[in-house]
C-alpha cells in the first residue's frame, strides 16, 4: 500500500501542476469579471484582488524592482460543438514602491492603448491593493444580438528586471517615445523596439490567474 502511495504522488503532483489557472477565491489573490447592465447590453468590470499578498513579490517590489500586470480580456462566443473567439483586449498595470524614509508610497500607472491614467502616491499596500480591486469597465461589445456570450480574463503578474529601472524612469515621466511606430502603448513598445522589458520569469515571481464570467445574451438586459 505505501509502496502504490509513493509511486502515485508524483504523478499526482505533476497532474496538479498542469491544472488551468484558478478564479480567485475569497481572500485569495486573483483576477474577476463581473457584468454590468448598460444599454440593453453587458459591460464587463475587471478588478483584481489581492495580488500584491505574495511575500516574495513584496520583498522584490520593496527592494527596487517594479510589478507588472498584464491583463488580456477575450469575449467568447457560446454555441454548437465549439465556442468562438470573437475579439479581445488588453491593458497594463503599473505598482511601483517608492522608498521616501518619511513618506514611503506605492504608484500605480494603467495604460490601456493610448489612455493613461495615474493615481499617483498611495501611503499604503493596503489601499494599493484596493485600487486594484476597483472595477474597471472595458470595452469589449458583442456584435451578434441574441447570441450567447462569456467573457474570460487572464492576468499574468511579473516583476521587471534591475536593467530596465532607467528606462521605465523615464517612461514614467514622460521622456520616452514609443520604440515602435504607431504603437499607442508605451511598455508594449518597450518590449518590441527596444526589448529590455522582462519577459522571464524572476525568481519564481510569475503568477496567472483566469477568470470567467457568466454566459449571457447578447441585446437582453
Amino acid at each position: 500500500m505505501h509502496r502504490r502511495l509513493h509511486l502515485l504522488l508524483p504523478a499526482l503532483a505533476l497532474a496538479l501542476a498542469m491544472l488551468p489557472p484558478r478564479a480567485a477565491a475569497q481572500g485569495a489573490p486573483g483576477v474577476r469579471v463581473d457584468l454590468a447592465a448598460a444599454q440593453a447590453t453587458r459591460v464587463p468590470a475587471v478588478s483584481a484582488t489581492h495580488i500584491l499578498d505574495d511575500p516574495p513579490l513584496q520583498e522584490l517590489m520593496h527592494n527596487g524592482f517594479p510589478v507588472e500586470l498584464n491583463f488580456r480580456l477575450e469575449l467568447w462566443r457560446s454555441g454548437g460543438m465549439f465556442n468562438h473567439l470573437e475579439s479581445s483586449t488588453h491593458w497594463e498595470v503599473l505598482v511601483q514602491y517608492l522608498p521616501d524614509p518619511y513618506r514611503p508610497a506605492y504608484r500605480i500607472l494603467r495604460r490601456d492603448g493610448k489612455q493613461s491614467e495615474d493615481f499617483g502616491a498611495i501611503t499604503s499596500l493596503d489601499s494599493a491593493q484596493a485600487v486594484l480591486a476597483q472595477p474597471y469597465r472595458v470595452r469589449l461589445a458583442p456584435s451578434h444580438k441574441g447570441e450567447r456570450y462569456y467573457y474570460n480574463v487572464v492576468l499574468e503578474v511579473e516583476s521587471l528586471n534591475a536593467s530596465d529601472l532607467g528606462e521605465l524612469e523615464r517612461w514614467v515621466h514622460g521622456d520616452l517615445r514609443p520604440a515602435v511606430k504607431g504603437s499607442g502603448n508605451p511598455l508594449s513598445a518597450l518590449r518590441n523596439g527596444i526589448g529590455r522589458l522582462l519577459s522571464r520569469v524572476l525568481g519564481g515571481t510569475h503568477r496567472s490567474y483566469e477568470a470567467t464570467s457568466p454566459t449571457f445574451v447578447a441585446g437582453e438586459k
